[in-house]
């Protein structure tokens, strides 16, 4: 299966993993090759509010989070425009 996302410094990202959605911005991405010449990614991700102390950092995946905002509804598409800039709350 050939990965279809590819996340970048900055673009926001919502886990999958967590009892509710709390929007991430993705701080750092590292290529990690897999077999048969597959690659994906783990990415950084500093939470953007929620119950965690500011400088937080999760790890997570590229298969364990979806885009947030207004790509998640091209989720699974690669992705070639900027990333989105900050929202204010």
């Amino acid at each position: 299966m050939m990965r279809k996302t590819v996340y970048q410094v900055g673009d926001r990202v919502v886990p999958m993993d967590l009892p509710r959605q709390l929007v991430c911005r993705v701080a750092a991405t590292d290529e990690v090759p897999l077999r048969d010449g597959e690659a994906a990614q783990i990415l950084t991700l500093q939470p953007i509010g929620g119950p965690w102390e500011q400088g937080t950092t999760l790890v997570r995946l590229d298969s364990a989070v979806r885009p947030a905002g207004r790509h998640a509804s091209r989720a699974g598409t690669r992705r070639s425009q900027p990333p989105l800039a900050a929202a204010s709350c």
